[in-house]
């Protein structure tokens, strides 16, 4: 306990303020991890002795390297061996996954990890340029300061369901009036696309958007509306917070005390980046040691003009949601259907293909074959998200084929003709 509450002042006193404060840091807590998981971890001590590795081989961040990389297939078939054996489930928290892949699935925090998630998320927003005062409405993401810290109103944050009518989503920004919007950019267009302009309802001074890149398209539509500060921000649920942008826009910070970014050539793809490994420095119930996220990025090797010791990235590619386009030529984000997939039992995989505006195809594959009214009802949910006359077509697959990039859950024919 000690050990945690001081990893967490750590956080909340502020980003280190030199490079080589930063690396001694990581070493630090790298060492602290590697030990952990080995003596911990059934599924990373099988690994370790696979290449015939001990704890004490790690001595440096390059060292890291001598461990082979692990992927989500993986840790999903090693169950319940990827989950620590001094962290019980019952007392942790449960969080899944966007499913932007495809495979949802839990990731489990300790009570220690989520105050330290929450303050580094917190630090990440502070320099990015967000105020401690500032009233935050999030659309998408499930990000909230916790009532700890809104009590003392610090970040007091709002979320704004997905699964709301556009109506009713600018209605509820309407009475918040958010200084920071914190917004998916497919949830974006689908807002603009009913509002117009956003400042027809709200007028934050920063806009954050996650998950997905902001295009240019996009990013001149706000700001000819009016004047408002950009930030892009990239995490995941199993690495949490991972880079932000701040004021400068040379790219993307990367918390590099907290995680360990690796780029690979796992697949070529010309102009596509390479393929983003990470390790969690911070996770102990799910451990998160050389995981492939699938996403790909580039690093930058210039510093920042703001002057951040942290290491700049380019945002991700690869990671791009589409937005659903209905009968009436009204625009939804594919997430909120993610909402309804999430609760299905054995669910192992899925894809939504829209075929026409009028169309949509739902595959499925399952670990053990679902209940025919279970996948009724999923089709009864998914026609009153729509709310228009749009057939739903339910298929069951045994498997997906492999893709040359990351696998992407919702595609979109329309309009590729």
């Amino acid at each position: 306990m000690l050990s945690d509450h001081l990893e967490l002042l750590h956080l909340l006193r502020g980003p280190p303020r030199s490079a080589d404060e930063i690396e001694a840091i990581r070493l630090r807590r790298l060492k602290a991890l590697i030990r952990y998981v080995h003596r911990n971890v059934p599924y990373y001590r099988e690994l370790f002795d696979s290449v015939d590795l001990a704890a004490e081989d790690i001595r440096s961040v390059r060292d890291l390297r001598r461990l082979p990389v692990t992927t989500r297939d993986q840790l999903s078939a090693a169950e319940p061996k990827r989950m620590s054996r001094s962290v019980d489930p019952a007392d942790c928290r449960v969080l899944h996954s966007s499913g932007s892949s495809g495979k949802p699935w839990a990731v489990y925090r300790t009570p220690a990890e989520s105050r330290l998630h929450r303050a580094l998320e917190l630090r990440s927003m502070l320099a990015a340029g967000v105020r401690l005062r500032d009233r935050i409405a999030s659309l998408g993401p499930l990000w909230a300061v916790r009532q700890t810290l809104a009590r003392f109103g610090i970040c007091p944050t709002t979320v704004v369901s997905p699964l709301l009518t556009i109506e009713e989503q600018a209605g509820r920004l309407r009475e918040i009036q958010p200084d920071v919007f914190w917004v998916y950019p497919t949830s974006l267009r689908a807002l603009l696309q009913h509002v117009g302009t956003l400042s027809s309802i709200i007028r934050p001074h920063m806009i954050i958007t996650s998950a997905e890149p902001l295009d240019e398209v996009l990013r001149r539509q706000l700001l000819s509306d009016r004047p408002v500060e950009l930030r892009n921000f990239y995490g995941s649920v199993e690495a949490g917070r991972i880079a932000w942008e701040c004021a400068a826009h040379a790219g993307l910070h990367i918390n590099t005390d907290c995680v360990i970014v690796e780029l690979e050539d796992e697949i070529d793809v010309p102009g596509a980046g390479k393929s983003v490994v990470v390790t969690n420095l911070n996770s102990r119930a799910s451990p998160f040691v050389r995981y492939r996220l699938g996403d790909r990025c580039e690093l930058i090797e210039q510093p920042c003009s703001c002057g951040s010791p942290f290491p700049l990235m380019k945002a991700p590619v690869g990671r791009e949601w589409d937005v659903i386009q209905l009968p009436s030529g009204r625009l939804i984000s594919p997430w909120g259907c993610n909402v309804f997939l999430r609760e299905l039992e054995n669910l192992q995989q899925f894809r939504l293909i829209q075929e026409r505006v009028d169309l949509l195809i739902l595959q499925l594959k399952f670990s053990v074959r679902p209940d025919r009214k279970l996948l009724e009802k999923l089709r009864g949910q998914l026609r009153q998200h729509m709310g228009e006359p749009v057939t739903i077509r339910i298929e069951e697959r045994d498997h997906f084929d492999r893709e040359a990039l990351k696998f992407r859950a919702f595609v979109s024919k329309v309009g590729s003709e």
